[in-house]
């Protein structure tokens, strides 16, 4: 693979029950995400030999009852304790707010979901969690005039840790947006 956006970059949906290592997406253009966010596309795409698997086999439920199509997690960076978007954070979210205006992804609603590690308790880190995808949703609804309907605003806490077997790794703490089936 090549440059620094394959080596980071993988499509998943998982349930929690399911959670696995995996890698969290720290850069990506608007175009592959709304490849990756678009289930119609997702289903057909490969990108360089990385297989952008499709909404069938990708369909999942969380644990709010929501369908979903496609989930990419993104390492929208917060520091530790805080729902405040790093310079980072924005750079990331500047490109989903692209991906989000695109009309190929205009007809979809999406999961806006926050995660935390597990450090701290249960209660504070899903407070934690909703006031980071508050944070960015509320920047997606700003800067990028995505309209606030279209975005859901759900909270996990460390209830679906990316990396279960290292439940203090910072890479725990991230936003998921799923498009919503």
């Amino acid at each position: 693979m090549h440059g620094k956006l394959f080596t980071a970059l993988m499509f998943f949906s998982i349930p929690a029950a399911a959670a696995t290592a995996q890698e969290v997406v720290t850069t990506a253009t608007p175009d592959v995400l709304v490849r990756s966010l678009d289930p119609i596309r997702a289903q057909t795409e490969k990108t360089r030999g990385l297989k952008i698997v499709g909404a069938k086999e990708l369909e999942t439920i969380n644990s709010y009852g929501d369908k979903l199509a496609a989930t990419v997690n993104l390492a929208v960076n917060f520091h530790f304790g805080s729902a405040e978007l790093t310079p980072q954070a924005q750079q990331l979210l500047d490109n989903v707010g692209k991906a989000l205006q695109s009309s190929e992804l205009s007809a979809y609603r999406f999961v806006i979901g926050g995660h935390t590690d597990a450090t701290g308790t249960d209660g504070d880190n899903l407070q934690l969690s909703r006031a980071r995808a508050a944070s960015a949703t509320q920047y997606l609804v700003s800067r990028y005039k995505i309209a606030p309907q279209r975005l859901v605003v759900r909270a996990f806490g460390e209830t679906a840790l990316l990396f279960p077997d290292s439940p203090q790794d910072g890479r725990n703490r991230r936003v998921e947006i799923s498009t919503l089936k």
